[in-house]
């Protein structure tokens, strides 16, 4: 598990699946975001076996986060990819507490890069360069 702390701030960078109290979100979106997660294997022990076949990142942006601060100390291959699932995404699940988890596939192989960050923030927009 990943913490980046800027002051206050705190986006998480997880690359397994996490218990529900290790995430820097609400608790009624940290259930929402785990169930997502398992939705697809069916059991959560398919889904961790499956993120440790073929690794997948989860990056979580909290509503105390500043994205173009802390985008900005990220490697240009995860800001692609986050930048791919901010708007190119495979889905987009709107869940509780004004958050949503969209998903960016990475590889032929399955791995993907999923977001989860408040609806109303643009990632990639405030961290654009502005004139």
């Amino acid at each position: 598990m990943g913490f980046l702390r800027l002051g206050r701030k705190t986006m998480q960078i997880l690359h397994a699946i996490p218990e529900i109290e290790e995430l820097a979100l609400p608790l009624s979106t940290a259930v929402n975001v785990l169930e997502l997660l398992v939705e697809p294997f069916g059991t959560l022990d398919k889904a961790s076996q499956f993120w440790q076949d073929y690794p997948c990142t989860l990056v979580c942006i909290n509503k105390h986060d500043t994205p173009s601060t802390a985008l900005a100390s990220l490697s240009d291959e995860l800001s692609h990819a986050i930048e791919l699932a901010e708007n190119e995404p495979e889905f987009v699940e709107f869940i509780s507490s004004g958050y949503q988890l969209s998903l960016t596939i990475t590889n032929d192989a399955g791995n993907g890069l999923y977001l989860v960050k408040p609806t109303e923030l643009g990632v990639i927009n405030d961290n654009a360069p502005t004139n």
